[in-house]
């Protein structure tokens, strides 16, 4: 026959083991936690360096786009454009149009040679 003794002993045993393997499965999902927050951190780091490149991309664009516009607004651009796409002349001036060449004309011309 067993003694009360020998009983409680393996139940504490018992209990011990069960919570020394929560303990163990309680380690292991912290540090699981820990090793995603790690790679989301990188990965985050890694998303706001392309968008820091991409806004500086962004913005010397946009930097060169308010050049061109403060030209096109300027009287000597449309003066040029005004010249050349419309055949305007000053007084006093004249226009010569010369005939444009076709692509096939010009790569006669350079074979030619």
């Amino acid at each position: 026959m067993k003694k009360k003794g020998e009983i409680s002993s393996f139940k504490a045993k018992k209990k011990t083991g069960i919570m020394g393997l929560a303990a163990a499965v309680l380690i292991v999902l912290i540090a699981a936690y820990f090793v995603v927050s790690g790679y989301k951190i990188i990965k985050l780091n890694k998303e706001l360096d392309e968008a820091e490149t991409k806004k500086q991309e962004l913005t010397e664009t946009k930097e060169d786009l308010q050049a061109q516009y403060k030209d096109i607004n300027s009287d000597k651009y449309i003066e040029r454009l005004a010249r050349r796409d419309l055949k305007l002349v000053k007084a006093n001036e004249l226009l010569f149009i010369l005939p444009e060449e076709t692509e096939e004309e010009e790569q006669d011309g350079e074979t030619e040679d």
